[in-house]
């Protein structure tokens, strides 16, 4: 089965490559049953495949040239996700922020800004009235604009919200978590496996990438589902090969048995993914062949 898309809105300009599941993505905004989901961008970024998954040989990719750029790279936004269901309207994740020069531990260039504050505002959405962002994990490229350094607001660009965060998160990362707790900790709050934040929005614990790494699934209202599932998969070429592991996943074994878990669930009827990291097919969902198939797609037979 193929969810079915109900309403699409897209500004893509694909200024990277001819190549569907090669560029960065642009904003967009979708509606299912419910559930009006919009891709907020912040930044994008080509990245080295051999420096993200270090035990892959070269040869290993010649049969996935499609998720790679020309020169070889594999495209990477980095942003955040606008839910908005009913009165409910809260943000998965806070892009990377203010950035400059290159990332050490890939030796690659951001070489795009495209500003989350400005996203948000193309989309009528003013930070200061969101009063929830829920956050997979504490790693800076999803925490970015809730750090107070990234505006001159010691409250961080998100006034009034709550930070909602997976349990084992804080306490495993406080390099990360610091700067954005640093004297706002009573903002946090830490939910348990399977907990509702909001209507129709709960917690799912897909550990080893951090500790406390935590996806969230989201309803429909009309019986399917989408997984906001963060860092547990880097890139579509994991659903096929969920074993492949990623340089900065915490627990590498941990982090392959939480990415079976995703890939099996995600190749359910009516359930979708969203992938921030997944150039330009962050929603899809997994086949029978363990291929992500880019939604929507009315060719897929699921």
């Amino acid at each position: 089965m193929t969810p079915k898309a109900e309403r699409t809105t897209t500004t893509d300009s694909h200024q990277d490559s001819d190549d569907s599941g090669s560029r960065l993505p642009e904003l967009w905004t979708r509606t299912l049953g419910e559930l009006t989901l919009s891709y907020v961008p912040d930044s994008g970024v080509a990245m080295i495949p051999g420096r993200v998954y270090p035990s892959v040989a070269a040869e290993e990719w010649s049969g996935h040239q499609a998720h790679m750029t020309h020169a070889g790279h594999l495209s990477v936004g980095c942003g955040a996700l606008l839910v908005e269901r009913g009165a409910t309207r809260l943000l998965i994740d806070a892009g990377h922020g203010r950035i400059s020069g290159e990332v050490e531990h890939f030796q690659h260039a951001f070489s795009h800004v495209r500003d989350l504050p400005g996203s948000l505002a193309a989309l009528g959405v003013a930070p200061g009235e969101l009063e929830m962002v829920a956050f997979t994990h504490f790693h800076g490229d999803h925490t970015g604009w809730a750090r107070p350094e990234a505006c001159e607001d010691p409250r961080g660009l998100f006034t009034k919200a709550r930070w909602m965060v997976g349990e084992g998160e804080l306490e495993s990362v406080p390099t990360e978590a610091g700067p954005v707790l640093a004297g706002q900790s009573e903002r946090a709050v830490v939910v348990p496996d399977g907990a509702e934040i909001a209507d129709g929005v709960r917690a799912w614990s897909l550990s080893g990438h951090t500790p406390g790494h935590t996806a969230w699934l989201l309803e429909t209202g009309d019986g399917r589902q989408v997984v906001a599932f963060g860092d547990a998969m880097h890139s579509p070429v994991q659903a096929e090969h969920p074993d492949w592991e990623v340089l900065l996943d915490n627990d590498r074994k941990e982090a392959e048995r939480s990415r079976r878990r995703l890939v099996e669930h995600l190749a359910r009827d009516g359930v979708l993914g969203f992938g921030v990291h997944f150039a330009d097919q962050q929603l899809g969902t997994v086949g029978r062949s363990g291929r992500w198939l880019p939604w929507p797609d009315e060719t897929a037979q699921h």
